[in-house]
């Protein structure tokens, strides 16, 4: 026998599951494609009908599609169409940009604002990164680029301009003095840092930006109109938002460890540990609040983040908790009855 429906207010607590929200973006495209037939209307309402999540998941599809007229409208049409346009994106397929764009109906309200800038900043990016992802690049004036995981960014290469933007995440930069060309830029959102020689980490977070010169030197300059620029040589590292510079510190790596595949860490809490291993992966990663200053020591490799999470669990007897593959949790070791 079959488990009943939900009802309303059972749906409204209920998850999407990623089957419903692909359908529902599948019927948010086949309706987009004129001329639409009567039997088509019908089974799209039958469908509508069959389940209370079934409408819950369509209403989200229809406010997504919203947002992207409202970013057609703002002057960025070929984003939209790529995005819910019949073509879809050039270079995925329907099932697989499908699959994409039900991630945003599979998630609260909460999560949106962050999921739907990730997901324009990739179909607007020039080169972008998944999460565990990470990818090196040659630019056209042999700039070498090493983008992290779940990164993005854009370029404006011409006769008189040298600008990379770092839409989301990390990269790597290697630039090298070539004569006749102008300086390299690297806008963030809270300032632009330039250079004609030098290699040099950049990070993007929420209202900060994290600045790393392993060779050469970097000018620093603030957005805010007023503030005045900053010069970072090698060896040294800060933090720096829109108003000017937070913190400032030396660093004596030769590189940044992620670019080597590896994430090290010398004595740092258990909970920030985790915070920057889940960049990695998908979902969700923490740990009980009691153990969140635990510390932890090592270097190990980003490759296998499962991996990771037991050998330190090892080292700290703790137990790994995986309530769900994307949501983990390490908990104190229960002791054997």
């Amino acid at each position: 026998m079959s488990p009943p429906l939900p009802t309303r207010a059972g749906a409204d607590a209920q998850p999407i599951t990623a089957a419903i929200a692909e359908q529902a973006m599948q019927w948010q495209l086949d309706l987009q494609q004129p001329p639409i037939s009567e039997a088509t209307l019908t089974a799209w309402r039958n469908w509508r009908q069959a389940h209370p999540l079934h409408e819950k998941a369509w209403l989200r599809a229809e406010a997504f599609a919203q947002r992207m007229d409202q970013v057609r409208q703002q002057g960025h049409s070929a984003l939209a169409s790529a995005t819910l346009g019949p073509s879809l994106r050039p270079t995925l397929s329907r099932r697989t940009a499908l699959k994409q764009l039900a991630v945003l109906l599979t998630v609260g309200a909460g999560a949106w604002n962050a999921r739907d800038l990730a997901l324009v900043q990739d179909w607007s990016a020039d080169y972008s990164t998944r999460v565990g992802q990470q990818r090196r690049l040659t630019l056209v004036d042999q700039t070498r680029v090493q983008l992290n995981t779940d990164s993005a960014i854009k370029l404006r290469f011409d006769q008189d301009l040298r600008r990379i933007s770092l839409l989301r995440g990390e990269m790597l930069v290697t630039l090298e003095r070539q004569s006749g060309l102008p300086p390299l830029s690297v806008d963030t959102a809270e300032g632009r840092i330039e250079t004609v020689a030098a290699r040099f980490d950049v990070r993007q977070t929420a209202g900060v930006t994290l600045l790393g010169v392993y060779e050469g030197s970097v000018q620093v300059q603030p957005r805010n109109p007023g503030q005045p620029a900053l010069t970072l040589n090698a060896g040294e590292q800060l933090r720096f938002d829109r108003q000017g510079l937070l913190s400032r510190q030396p660093q004596g790596a030769s590189q940044p460890a992620w670019s080597q595949g590896m994430l090290a860490a010398q004595g740092q809490r258990l909970a920030d540990f985790l915070e920057e291993l889940g960049r990695y992966r998908p979902g969700h990663l923490g740990c009980d609040s009691s153990l969140a200053d635990l510390p932890v020591s090592g270097t190990f490799p980003l490759a296998d983040t499962d991996r990771v999470l037991n050998a330190v669990a090892e080292t700290l007897h703790l137990e790994v908790r995986p309530f769900t593959r994307y949501w983990v949790t390490l908990k104190p070791r229960t002791l054997a009855g």
